[in-house]
């Protein structure tokens, strides 16, 4: 189940951040994200009451950026990112958006490999982006069209 993120969550967000990055986001950043920004979202992926997986992206105009995401090490490959991806392709359908992008780095294999089967495609290239260690980013994007699925999200209480 997909729900809003809340400053309860940034412990297993955190864990997981910290165990898939070698530069992660501190809890600071994440509290910026949870500021309430009309434009701004932050999501968690719940099992059994645990974070299993987050996103995080903001619109600009008729853009989606996603910032960050992540699905807990023992949870990969059971398509959670896909849904998490497809989830935030359909909010952003909903608030006018027409495409999504990102920056992935070049030796994430994994990650492009998930984007690609979500309908990104590799549109350029940042030389140096990343550091610790330094690396290229390849910047993706994705036309938001209304195949991105269904999903449910929790009700707030």
């Amino acid at each position: 189940m997909i729900e809003k993120m809340s400053v309860s969550d940034l412990d297993e967000v955190l864990a997981i951040e910290t165990a898939l990055f070698s530069n992660p986001w501190s809890r600071g950043m994440f509290l910026s994200e949870l500021s309430g920004h009309a434009f701004q979202w932050a999501y968690v992926e719940k099992a059994a009451g645990q974070v299993i997986a987050y996103i995080l992206f903001r619109q600009v105009l008729d853009e989606l950026c996603l910032m960050d995401m992540a699905v807990h090490p023992a949870r990969r490959r059971q398509g959670i990112g896909e849904h998490l991806i497809r989830f935030a392709l359909r909010l952003g359908e909903i608030q006018g958006a027409v495409k999504m992008t990102l920056e992935v780095r070049a030796s994430n294999l994994a990650a492009q490999c998930l984007y690609r089967t979500c309908g990104f495609q590799q549109v350029g290239l940042r030389r140096n982006y990343y550091s610790a260690p330094k690396e290229d980013a390849l910047l993706f994007d994705c036309p938001i069209q209304s195949t991105s699925g269904a999903v449910r999200i929790r009700p707030q209480p």
